[in-house]
């Protein structure tokens, strides 16, 4: 994850968001620092940065194990169709995450529980049943909250891909490259009050 350590100091405040429990929401620097390809598309994901499994709010959590049958009906065979198995049993303090308390999917045959043999994410491919089954999260990747600052986790993608690796040089910024992302994690107000610091920032001399 992210360095947890950054200066506050060095991130802007963010006011109009809908995340609700975060009462000092700021926008990290580096989201502006990094440069990316012109061709970056997160569209492009190879989904190594789940391969460890990942956090979800434990609310999360009780709804997917609540939709447990329709989770499996877009498993493989090879899958864990378990539900018992598909979370750690250890539950972290994260005021990340609304209900401030986070869990971790449990890695199956190397992999995220979720990820099928085609690296594809099994939550996501529910949601056309059931809407925003996918964690938050998930979702957001690589835009990330750590104490309350938007930040970038860019180290797990491969250097063969281009869907949220850094190049030296490149043309585009984080908040280019990820701007659904964005809008997923502020909402649409916050996603404006962020457009409106862009703009300030590129009319800046």
């Amino acid at each position: 994850m992210p360095d947890q350590t950054q200066a506050v100091d060095a991130a802007l405040p963010l006011r109009n968001h809908h995340l609700d429990h975060i009462a000092n929401l700021r926008l990290g620097e580096e989201l502006f620092a990094p440069r990316f390809a012109r061709g970056c598309d997160s569209n492009k994901c190879s989904g190594a940065c789940c391969g460890g499994g990942v956090l979800v709010d434990v609310a999360h959590r009780d709804r997917v194990l609540a939709e447990a049958p329709l989770v499996v009906r877009y498993m493989e065979p090879t899958q864990e169709h378990d539900p018992a198995r598909w979370f750690e049993d250890d539950v972290s303090e994260d005021s990340d995450y609304p209900s401030g308390r986070a869990v971790c999917t449990t890695v199956v045959n190397d992999t995220c529980v979720f990820l099928d043999s085609q690296r594809r994410c099994v939550l996501h491919m529910a949601e056309a049943e059931s809407p925003a089954l996918k964690p938050f999260y998930c979702r957001a990747y690589p835009v990330a909250i750590v104490q309350g600052r938007i930040t970038l986790d860019t180290e797990w993608c491969p250097d063969e891909t281009q869907c949220c690796a850094t190049v030296p040089d490149g043309e585009l910024s984080g908040v280019d490259v990820y701007a659904g992302e964005l809008l997923h994690l502020l909402g649409a107000a916050g996603d404006q009050e962020l457009r409106q610091i862009v703009a300030l920032r590129q009319a800046a001399p």
